[in-house]
């Protein structure tokens, strides 16, 4: 589990403390510190563990949004923000996050997942173009954002290092430490340390350079006989988080940094919805369900409604259509 979950960091350890005044000031708002911290998990040796990320890379720009910034063609939503160079802003070998506000709620959206081995861009010099049904369809009936934070996705050496900075245990395909990665919104590859980089299982491929999206969480499974702590680094998220279900069987993370219980977190579902959270020893994954109201796990009928959670969750329903939004309350709310 996430162990003392958030830390105020001093300064020097936090470049992504305050938003430049200039860009804040082309909309006539005031700069603000943007909360900053850490998150500390364990991955316990031999066992499966989950690294989720509540804890982002500093904003690159945000900005305030009108309506005429905003347009709608079939699917694709385009957002203009004609005081933003994104082609400066933006490299097309890289992935980012567009994160759109809605008062109190945020849609986070990855960009350009696959810029790391084919380099492309879903942006112009003062607009991003994203191809999303979900989002269309909720601006299309008039829910509009009000604001829009874009960031750089972290990559998988930014997370564990291209040096392998946790000391997972590395080797070969087969005795190496298994770091699991989505490669789409539906499935994940495998990857270890081969002593000098991370490879995809079965290739020689360096795939240190994929991004790794904070509602995407990693599972590692570990075979060597040491825990390992991990930290992170970044920007705290404070308002309501809706996510997207992709599947019917999707694992995700919360993109909250606190540990928070099923209560907290007031997800509405399917009445057929089943969960897994990581609550049993070392955090292996435990299936609860809903019952008139509150979460029981499947197999004791222990009522686990209020015990905290790490923030990474499976899902599993067959009722509703997917890909589906879910939302996920936060305790920290903010109107910033």
């Amino acid at each position: 589990m996430f162990i003392n979950p958030v830390h105020c960091l001093p300064v020097s350890l936090c470049t992504c403390v305050l938003l430049p005044a200039t860009i804040a000031s082309l909309h006539a708002e005031t700069a603000y510190s943007t909360p900053c911290g850490y998150i500390q998990t364990t991955l316990y040796a031999k066992a499966t563990g989950y690294l989720g990320l509540g804890v982002h890379p500093e904003a690159l720009v945000q900005h305030t949004l009108e309506e005429s910034n905003i347009t709608i063609s079939g699917n694709k939503v385009t957002i203009t923000d004609p005081d933003v160079n994104f082609n400066g802003l933006m490299n097309e070998n890289s992935a980012y996050v567009l994160v759109l506000h809605f008062g109190n709620e945020v849609i986070a959206i990855p960009l350009n997942r696959d810029g790391w081995k084919k380099p492309g861009s879903c942006w112009t010099e003062h607009s991003i173009k994203v191809d999303d049904r979900l989002l269309s369809d909720l601006v299309s009936k008039g829910t509009l954002p009000d604001s829009y934070v874009l960031r750089k996705t972290r990559t998988l050496d930014d997370i564990l290092g291209g040096d392998n900075q946790f000391g997972l245990k590395s080797g070969s395909a087969m005795s190496a430490d298994t770091v699991n990665i989505f490669n789409s919104a539906t499935t994940k590859l495998a990857a270890y340390y081969s002593g000098n980089e991370w490879r995809r299982r079965g290739s020689t491929e360096n795939i240190g350079s994929m991004p790794v999206f904070s509602h995407e969480p990693l599972t590692i499974t570990r075979k060597a006989g040491l825990d390992v702590t991990a930290v992170v680094i970044g920007e705290v998220s404070l308002k309501n988080q809706k996510l997207v279900v992709p599947a019917f069987n999707s694992l995700l993370h919360t993109r909250l940094p606190l540990s928070q219980t099923l209560a907290e977190i007031a997800l509405q579902l399917p009445d057929d919805a089943v969960i897994n959270i990581p609550a049993d020893d070392k955090n292996a994954m435990v299936e609860v369900i809903n019952n008139n109201g509150s979460w029981k796990r499947q197999d004791n009928g222990e009522d686990v409604s209020n015990i905290p959670f790490n923030g990474v969750f499976s899902i599993y329903y067959e009722s509703s259509k997917t890909p589906s939004y879910i939302t996920v309350s936060s305790k920290h709310q903010t109107n910033k």
